[in-house]
């Protein structure tokens, strides 16, 4: 703010699954075997996650709604689940859920939380 200068945020999404090693950065030949631990929810996310995950977007998204006079955009890496780059990296054959909507292109209660925390627009700074 004080620099006079916006902030974009790009490429945007969550993972809700765990990380299978020690660095977390993105490098991308980073190759982890499938195991079960890493990959907790092959056929669907369950309710509880995608309650932590909206929870956790419309936390992100109060937070960039209170520096919207900073933050000129958000733009989010994919639209949907199905297309998402975590479904196979860093552990190829994994299935993620770091989206807005569900592989169907059915909007997630993320989707909702983060509508939701738009309509309640928090004061500027």
């Amino acid at each position: 703010r004080e620099l006079g200068v916006k902030a974009m945020i790009t490429e945007m999404d969550m993972t809700v699954l765990p990380w299978p090693g020690e660095d977390r950065g993105a490098e991308i030949s980073q190759n982890y075997e499938l195991k079960k631990e890493f990959d907790p929810y092959p056929r669907g996310l369950p309710a509880e996650m995608q309650k932590k995950l909206a929870i956790r977007y419309a936390e992100l998204f109060s937070m960039l709604l209170k520096y919207r006079d900073v933050v000129d955009r958000v733009t989010f890496w994919g639209v949907q689940d199905g297309n998402s780059w975590r479904n196979g990296w860093p552990v190829e054959g994994r299935t993620d859920y770091p989206l807005l909507f569900d592989r169907n292109c059915k909007p997630k209660p993320a989707f909702r939380a983060v509508a939701r925390t738009a309509m309640r627009r928090p004061k500027q700074p």
